[in-house]
């Protein structure tokens, strides 16, 4: 591809994948080279059905890659879902932090829990839209989330761990750890944001 000097690091991987373990047959990901996309399976085959063999079984394990892809995209629930749905039934005002900037979302006058929710999830007509950096200059979505929940009670729900607002207390949902961590938020796992909706 001309033009670009971009490289892949193995160093800079933080959600790496394990071939220890029991398993002959791992199908890590699936990558589509056509559309640049790549699905995280995390699957795991035995070797008693013969898959050991690329050559002999790229039929089937293209087969596999296909129908992983048809079901994970297909709209599936993701855990945005259920942070979302918490966010609307706990409050009135939302700040979601996107990657060009802070978007907030109010709950309008007469708007049920699921129309807030179904706003915010679906990202349509925010109140208001603070680009990264307008207020610090930093552009940074990590310091746009700190000032969002600095001397707040929130339920933080992040994929990053990197946001450690001050004075700050309630629940933080993170995938990867980070400073979040350490700020006094408790901590839930995935499971604990689904068990607990119902």
């Amino acid at each position: 591809m001309a033009g670009r000097v971009a490289h892949f690091d193995p160093r800079t991987v933080r959600q790496r994948y394990d071939l220890m373990g029991r398993s002959r047959v791992h199908v890590p990901m699936v990558v589509d080279v056509e559309r640049r996309t790549f699905l995280w399976t995390d699957l795991h085959l035995p070797p008693s059905e013969g898959h050991h063999s690329v050559s002999r079984h790229i039929d089937e394990l293209g087969r596999a890659g296909r129908d992983l892809y048809q079901y994970f995209s297909a709209g599936r629930t993701t855990l945005w879902n259920p942070a979302v749905w918490h966010a609307a039934a706990r409050t009135d005002e939302v700040a979601v932090s996107r990657r060009h900037g802070l978007v907030r979302y109010r709950r309008g006058a007469g708007e049920d829990t699921a129309a807030f929710a179904r706003r915010i999830r679906t990202l349509r007509t925010p109140d208001a839209e603070e680009p990264h950096g307008t207020e610090s200059g930093d552009g940074d979505g990590v310091a746009a989330v700190e000032r969002a929940a600095a001397g707040k009670r929130v339920l933080l729900a992040v994929v990053n761990g990197d946001a450690a607002p001050e004075k700050v207390s309630g629940t933080v949902y993170r995938l990867l750890p980070g400073p979040v961590d350490g700020c006094g938020l408790d901590r839930v796992a995935a499971g604990d944001l689904v068990a607990s909706l119902g």
